[in-house]
């Protein structure tokens, strides 16, 4: 069994309700929860949160809803735990669990199945995530600072490493469109930290761009990538236009 689990909390500081923010007019979580009901090699999908409006909307789209327990829906909370507890909701034998983040606006078209063709085809893989090349935020590039204010690197760099960030190896940035978790491998989770669930043996499956919200400029910048790729402002209700990415 192939079964969808979006995730969102009702608690978001930096953007209060972002999950239902307005965006074009539709409230945030809608589009990957279209993204969900488009993909075709899946048997069920589920929502987990704790959220009276994310549930709203996921009731209105026809998807199950699993209540989130608020102790796995603070600020500290961590995913994985939400997904252990909604995989122990769901039942059954379970072959790959995809995660779709309720915050994550863009999906180009047959992402989903895509990652999960990919994992069909990888049998040694434990899984497959979705995300963009961005070499501005390579770790080479990237500093951390310390108790005194000053920068040090994140990790130790070669010698003669260039300060171009065309010269660097390929930067991937996950992003939550979709995450295609081969179960029997990832959990109990102890891989690659911090998403120790992931696995160790990793694949990818590149997205349109980065689509995920963190801030009120996330909202700004989800809307300039769906305009770019067709969708328009919602006239009324929530409808999806007929390109809506999936």
């Amino acid at each position: 069994m192939n079964v969808i689990l979006l995730t969102g909390r009702g608690g978001s500081k930096s953007v209060p309700g972002k999950n239902v923010y307005p965006v074009l007019g539709r409230p945030l979580a809608f589009y990957p929860m279209t993204a969900a009901k488009r993909a075709g090699k899946v048997d069920r999908i589920c929502v987990s949160t704790d959220s009276p409006e994310i549930k709203r909307v996921a009731q209105e789209l026809g998807i199950e809803i699993i209540d989130r327990p608020p102790e796995l829906a603070r600020d500290d909370s961590e995913l994985v735990d939400a997904l252990t507890h909604a995989m122990a909701v769901i039942g059954g034998d379970i072959r790959y669990l995809i995660t779709m983040h309720c915050n994550c606006v863009v999906h180009r078209n047959g992402l989903v199945d895509a990652c999960i063709t990919m994992m069909d085809e990888h049998p040694e893989a434990d899984s497959c995530v979705t995300g963009f090349i961005d070499q501005s935020v390579h770790p080479y590039r990237t500093k951390r600072i310390d108790d005194e204010g000053y920068l040090h690197p994140w990790l130790e760099i070669p010698e003669g490493t260039s300060t171009n960030r065309q010269a660097l190896a390929p930067c991937f940035i996950l992003d939550g469109a979709a995450r295609v978790l081969r179960v029997e491998r990832c959990f109990p989770p102890r891989g690659q930290r911090p998403f120790t669930y992931l696995g160790r043996r990793i694949l990818h499956v590149l997205n349109d761009s980065g689509g995920d919200v963190h801030s009120l400029d996330d909202i700004v910048a989800a809307e300039r990538l769906l305009r770019r790729a067709g969708i328009t402002e919602a006239s009324s209700g929530r409808a999806a236009p007929s390109g809506t990415p999936g």
